[in-house]
């Protein structure tokens, strides 16, 4: 995939490193120019300094062609613009991150904005769960690393379609943290059902990843 990432700060940096290491082709947009050449030293990614609010900067970027576009920057008004604009351009698929939950899902679609990112109220909730899980793993394989967590839509012929959490997690492999349905929030117990069509947040061992996207 062709992906292009505006912001390049903590999140946007890992972000890119991941997406080389499997293989797309990353191109990282930043205002400031250390950044930029920090990323392009350390990733091998191709960057570009400037302000991807401005459509020849994007344009510059290949915007048409993109199969997705995230603008990751720690300003909520800057994302927002900056999706709204890559969606006119063309863009595939728009994600921006929001650090403010107010915003209405629904109109963020109707703008065309594909999907919203909330990293800090997705990270206090993973947190409370993998605490309450030490059997799987221990934070600090998170920040190794070594454990990560997917999001996992199923279908109506899944693996996991219809069957209660307990029969999908593997002690020591893979562990259901959360579940959203229609927006909202589900914290599952072991008897809560996976039905098609929600969100399942699955936390489970680097090395296991494509062991537990099967389900899926």
């Amino acid at each position: 995939m062709y992906i292009i990432i505006i912001g390049a700060g903590k999140i946007g940096r890992h972000l890119t490193r991941i997406l080389i290491e499997e293989g797309h082709d990353v191109v990282v947009i930043d205002k400031d120019g250390n950044r930029c050449h920090e990323v392009a030293s350390e990733y091998e990614a191709l960057t570009i300094r400037g302000n991807a609010t401005k459509p020849n900067v994007l344009g510059d970027a290949g915007i048409s062609e993109a199969d997705s576009v995230l603008s990751l920057t720690d300003v909520d008004e800057t994302n927002l613009v900056v999706g709204l604009i890559a969606k006119q351009m063309g863009a595939e698929e728009v994600g921006i991150r929001l650090g403010a939950t107010h915003y209405d899902e629904k109109v963020l679609k109707k703008l065309g904005i594909d999907r919203a990112i909330y990293p800090e109220a997705n990270a206090a909730e993973h947190i409370s769960q993998v605490i309450t899980k030490p059997e799987l793993v221990d934070l600090s394989f998170l920040g190794k690393g070594e454990a990560v967590i997917l999001e996992l839509e199923p279908v109506e012929k899944s693996k996991m379609s219809g069957k209660k959490v307990s029969e999908v997690e593997k002690p020591n492999v893979s562990s259901v943290v959360a579940i959203y349905e229609n927006g909202e929030l589900i914290i599952p117990t072991e008897d809560t059902k996976i039905d098609p069509g929600q969100k399942v947040l699955m936390l489970t061992r680097k090395e296991k990843t494509k062991e537990v996207e099967k389900l899926a």
